[in-house]
């Protein structure tokens, strides 16, 4: 039906092959007869990769376009793993209370809430209607609420998945920030369009106050923490019109100082006493307030730590230009000792607020395929018409022009969602940028919403990935299902989830030994110190001495150093020395 051949790949062991087509369709074809075995169908848009197990038990389909990615078990015809990601930028992203949950909202309208220690989304919300720009926790975690371009502020139930609370202004408004008081009971959100900032009681929806005086969007908000003798923090605002104003919006004062700049206002954060805070502005400088006193404090020029590499259509080089030297996004350590900060590049920095330098840079990517990674660009494709790999060398004639259909991947449309474009509109990149960071209030980790997609930074080494946080059933009766079946890699992930010694020994003792290698070195390596602990009490008592050494061999082939960089191998090796020796005649 005019479907194209987008992937394919071949497990020559098994004699099979994966085709993916333009359609989102995959089968499996077994060779050398070519006999169809399974046609599948995962979505409306081009298969761009497929990919075979060790085994040849396991499909991997991904979905660029959409973010899709799948394992299918094609013996027992069931998903090991299905996840989507958000089809467009990321815009917002946020740690819960307790820093198990991060919550992403993106342009696709989507919120999405994974696991922090797996990075599994195991829900998804499309209530809204526009791209989502902001979100908050409730204090308790009890809830999350978001802003939308859409004109509503929705507040979502973590515990029965749902929309519980819809807040909207008297009149359309596009929402572009959000905050959330401490106490969890007021709402406020700041508008694009009017320049003002609404204000709710979360508890019943009512509007409480509109707050006015701002000349420009309102970019950022941000509750302080209780003051003492007041029933709340103080609301900060900042715009683009170059203020950052604060309101007392419990007592009904309204706007008590504002704070000038001369640039506009992209970001700002309250440290955790609310003693100060953090601005950052257009020209890429962080200033530092006294937000009761409105005294400037200090200044952090962070224009030269931010800037990026060159982009595409950049006539200077990146050490002379002036794009991408602005942060987006700031957040404080629970201590206020340190600053976070990303913005219009692929760089998020640490400052040391006290002494105003920084500590840290952290690259989130460093693929060429994004624009502005490279520091230095070949200035011979730099053309007085620009770029040449974005000049259009297939142009149409003007009078043929008015013959062709209007399209949306004409000029101009290469910034709109979803759209690729056309001539000169093909050869663009999207620039590596950071849109939103983030701080877990445990302190160890941090995520960065950036142009590739929600990356995390953590201190935690067993923050590793876990493919048996999946979506189904996870049962004593799944496991021996899987072992009888011989999916022995499945029944080994699933024993060593459920933790069940006696299911995990069936399933040590029940694979064949030509499939131990195989399935010691698929084990993720949180699981590598339970099973090699549990093979050294087996050597204590079972007469099957070279069968248990040749399951720890396989282990310790496949994931040594890994355990020698935990600093695991030493544990490991007076174990397995231990059963070793008790099971020596």
């Amino acid at each position: 039906g005019g479907a194209k051949v987008t992937a394919a790949s071949f497990h020559k062991a098994a004699g099979l092959l994966v085709v993916g087509t333009s359609t989102g369709l995959f089968d499996l074809y077994q060779l050398p007869g070519f006999e169809n075995l399974q046609t599948l169908s995962i979505s409306r848009e081009a298969v761009t990769s497929v990919a075979f197990n060790a085994t040849g038990d396991w499909v991997a389909v991904g979905c660029a376009r959409l973010g899709q990615l799948l394992v299918w078990e094609w013996r027992s015809d069931s998903y090991v793993m299905k996840q989507q990601g958000h089809v467009h930028d990321i815009r917002a992203c946020a740690f819960s209370p307790d820093g198990a949950l991060l919550a992403t909202g993106g342009d696709d309208r989507k919120v999405k809430l994974f696991q922090q220690s797996s990075g599994f989304c195991f829900v998804t919300f499309s209530d809204h209607a526009a791209p989502v720009t902001a979100l908050a926790f409730l204090p308790a975690g009890q809830a999350l609420v978001t802003a939308s371009l859409d004109g509503t502020v929705r507040a979502f139930d973590l515990v029965r998945y749902r929309n519980f609370r819809t807040m909207t202004s008297p009149s359309p408004v596009q929402f572009s920030s959000l905050a959330v008081d401490a106490g969890g009971e007021v709402v406020a959100a700041g508008t694009a369009d009017t320049f003002q900032i609404y204000v709710w009681s979360l508890k019943t929806g009512r509007l409480l106050d509109v707050l006015a005086g701002h000349e420009g969007p309102v970019s950022c908000l941000a509750f302080g923490p209780p003051v003492a003798g007041a029933a709340g923090g103080l609301l900060a605002s900042g715009s683009w019109d170059k203020t950052v104003r604060t309101w007392d919006v419990f007592s009904g004062k309204g706007g008590t100082e504002s704070l000038q700049h001369t640039h506009d206002v992209l970001a700002l954060a309250f440290r955790p006493d609310g003693r100060q805070l953090a601005v950052a502005t257009l020209n890429g400088d962080i200033t530092l307030w006294d937000p009761s006193e409105g005294e400037l404090q200090h200044t952090i020029e962070g224009r030269r730590d931010v800037r990026g590499g060159r982009l595409a259509g950049d006539r200077r080089a990146a050490g002379n230009s002036a794009s991408g030297t602005s942060f987006t996004s700031l957040a404080f350590s629970a201590d206020g000792a340190y600053l976070l900060a990303g913005g219009s590049s692929r760089y998020v920095l640490i400052y040391d607020v006290s002494e105003r330098v920084m500590l840290r840079r952290f690259a989130t990517t460093s693929n060429r395929s994004l624009d502005g990674v490279l520091d230095t660009l070949n200035s011979k494709h730099m053309t007085d018409a620009g770029p040449l790999g974005l000049i259009d060398h297939e142009g149409v004639d003007e009078d043929d022009a008015g013959l062709l259909p209007a399209m949306v991947d004409g000029e101009g449309a290469e910034d709109l969602p979803g759209t690729s474009g056309r001539g000169a509109a093909a050869g663009r990149r999207p620039p590596a940028r950071t849109r939103c960071v983030a701080l877990s209030p445990t302190g160890r980790t941090w995520a960065a919403a950036t142009t590739e997609g929600v990356v995390l930074y953590g201190l935690d080494d067993d923050l590793l990935f876990d493919p048996t946080d999946l979506n189904e059933s996870i049962t004593p009766a799944e496991c021996r299902k899987a072992l009888a079946a011989g999916s022995y890699v499945r029944a080994a992930l699933i024993a060593l989830r459920l933790g069940d010694p006696g299911l995990l020994r069936a399933v040590i003792f029940g694979t064949s030994p030509a499939q131990v290698s195989t399935v010691a070195s698929a084990l993720p390596i949180a699981f590598v110190p339970q099973l090699l602990t549990a093979l050294a009490e087996y050597l204590e008592a079972s007469p099957h001495l070279e069968f248990l050494l040749q399951w720890a061999k396989a282990a310790c082939v496949a994931h040594g150093p890994h355990l020698e960089s935990a600093g695991m191998a030493a544990h490991v090796r007076r174990g397995s020395a231990a059963g070793a020796a008790a099971a020596l005649p």
